[in-house]
C-alpha cells in the first residue's frame, strides 16, 4: 500500500480551504483599495472646488461674499460655505472656505484658509 498514487479527499479539501482563504483575503484587499481611491478622488474634487471658489471670489472683486454657499453638481454632493474675516492689516482679508460632503454641513471634508489682498 505504500505505492499509492494520487491525493486523498482530505488533502484536496485542505488545499481548497487554503485557496478559498487566499481568495477572500485578496478580494478584501481589493475592496479596501477601491474605497481608498474613491475617498482620494472626493478629496481631490473638494480641493479643486476650493481653489475654483477662491479664484472666482478674487475675480469678482470680493463683493458680497460673506457666507456665500453653493454646491458642485454630481454625486456625492460637495457643498461649500465661504467666510470672510477682517484682519489687523488694511487691505488684507482672511478667506475661509469650508467644503462639506452633503447639505447637512456637520463636519467639513476640507477647510481652506487664505489671506488675500482686496482691490
Amino acid at each position: 500500500m505504500g505505492n499509492r498514487r494520487g491525493m486523498t479527499l482530505l488533502e484536496v479539501l485542505v488545499a481548497l480551504a487554503i485557496l478559498a482563504i487566499s481568495f477572500v483575503i485578496l478580494i478584501r484587499s481589493h475592496i479596501q483599495t477601491v474605497q481608498v481611491m474613491a475617498e482620494g478622488e472626493i478629496t481631490a474634487r473638494a480641493a479643486l472646488l476650493g481653489k475654483s471658489v477662491c479664484a472666482r471670489l478674487e475675480a469678482t472683486g470680493w463683493r458680497d461674499i460673506a457666507a456665500r454657499r453653493g454646491y458642485e453638481p454630481g454625486k456625492p454632493w460637495l457643498v461649500y460655505k465661504t467666510t470672510v474675516e477682517k484682519t489687523a492689516y488694511p487691505g488684507i482679508k482672511k478667506l475661509i472656505i469650508r467644503i462639506f460632503r452633503d447639505r447637512e454641513e456637520k463636519k467639513p471634508l476640507l477647510e481652506l484658509t487664505r489671506w488675500m489682498m482686496t482691490r
